[in-house]
């Protein structure tokens, strides 16, 4: 992989050209067609995400206002949204259907002289360097523009197309990857979803509708205070915390999250040998702000703010993943009006339905438990996926 003189980092063998500075108005065509009949062809929304037909994209939600004299978006032509609340713009290449319409007021154009939409499309989405001649000649005070006008007067650094060709298919792999992992992932947590409705009983009933094989009969509706009693930490003042430091203090806010306060081990391992301290499998509860929120100990050196991160001490007549599956589909007794608040009373008032079968228990709570993994191995894909293309980004462009 060569480097020429003005070119990446990272380059696909064969090419050691220098890349070439041009003005977009040098790259493109601006392409000026509209409609002169209602519904002429189908309405597309040009997002961040992509192009989507209008219809899909808001839910089949029907607009009463005229589409005559809308511009239309020929297939493999680009178009982007002219107005912006930041100055982020994103520019898609339209390869849904043959022709598409778009309002009058997004700019619609081809790529010329063989130049390829999908790597100029990249390019202007992703090149740091251009997005900043982006900020910098964006219009407007509230709301932000950027003409067709302006974006022609902006300038690339590019290869020639048959490196564009090959830049273009690479990161259009990369986007298909990580299409089809948010895909995977987002139809996991929809299927989490459906199972919680179906694996615990509707609101007022005592039987859900699926079960294991070998369990039946009614659940039992109980409240919290029989499995347990609440407990927090010692309180831990401001000026005992650091920015910086060897053990990780979690608040309500960052419980399950990135801590953003620590304290000394000395005051950690004298709090957590003299005062209540969260077991292994135990689950901690938000119990302001962030209501609910839940996060499982699962052993480590940290520390978590008093009264409003608890947890409940449990007898052992409950499976402790059982009862953290309940907390995403109990309701919890909240009060308060500026600023709610889950007191350790509303908590133990609190009512769950639970299998008569611990058993039982623990099979729901183990396939939960798998679902959770298979979600977090597609985050964690989708992530480093991510990374990965960002990465790619930052050396095969100029």
């Amino acid at each position: 992989m060569d480097k020429g003189i003005n070119a990446p980092e990272l380059r696909f063998e064969g090419f050691g050209d220098s890349w070439k500075e041009s003005s977009i108005r040098e790259l493109i065509s601006f392409f000026e067609e509209k409609t002169t009949k209602e519904d002429e062809f189908p309405v597309l929304s040009s997002t961040m995400s992509g192009i989507f037909l209008q219809k899909d994209y808001f839910n089949n939600e029907v607009t009463t206002r005229s589409n005559v004299g809308y511009k239309i978006v020929p297939k493999g032509y680009i178009t982007y949204r002219s107005m912006s609340d930041t100055d982020v713009f994103h520019f898609n290449v339209q390869n849904l259907i043959d022709k598409g319409i778009v309002s009058p007021a997004y700019p619609v154009f081809e790529t010329t002289k063989g130049n390829v939409a999908d790597f100029l499309t990249t390019y202007m989405n992703e090149n740091i360097h251009f997005k900043r001649q982006i900020a910098t000649n964006k219009e407007g005070g509230t709301r932000y523009a950027l003409s067709g006008k302006k974006l022609a007067s902006l300038s690339a650094i590019i290869p020639q197309s048959p490196e564009q060709e090959m830049i273009a298919d690479f990161f259009c792999e990369f986007d298909r990857i990580i299409s089809n992992l948010q895909k995977k992932l987002n139809r996991t947590k929809e299927f989490k979803a459906a199972c919680l409705q179906s694996f615990f009983p509707k609101k007022g009933e005592l039987t859900p509708a699926i079960r294991f094989s070998g369990f039946s009969g009614e659940w039992k509706r109980c409240k919290l205070e029989e499995f347990g009693t609440v407990q927090t930490c010692k309180r831990i003042f401001k000026e005992q915390t650091t920015s910086k430091g060897e053990i990780p203090f979690f608040k309500n806010g960052t419980i399950g999250l990135e801590p953003d306060a620590f304290i000394s081990r000395k005051i950690f391992e004298e709090y957590r040998d003299l005062y209540p301290y969260p077991e292994v499998g135990d689950i901690l509860i938000s119990v302001v702000g962030s209501i609910g929120r839940t996060a499982e100990y699962t052993g480590k050196d940290e520390y978590f703010q008093d009264s409003n991160v608890v947890w409940l001490k449990t007898n052992g007549s409950i499976n402790k993943k059982f009862l953290k599956l309940s907390y995403q589909v109990i309701e919890w007794f909240i009060e308060g009006s500026t600023v709610k608040h889950l007191y350790n009373d509303n908590i133990l008032k609190s009512e769950i339905v639970v299998p008569k079968s611990q058993k039982e228990q623990e099979m729901i709570a183990d396939y939960f438990e798998e679902l959770e993994r298979m979600i977090t191995a597609y985050e964690q894909e989708l992530e480093l996926t991510k990374r990965m293309k960002k990465g790619c980004l930052q050396k095969m462009f100029v």
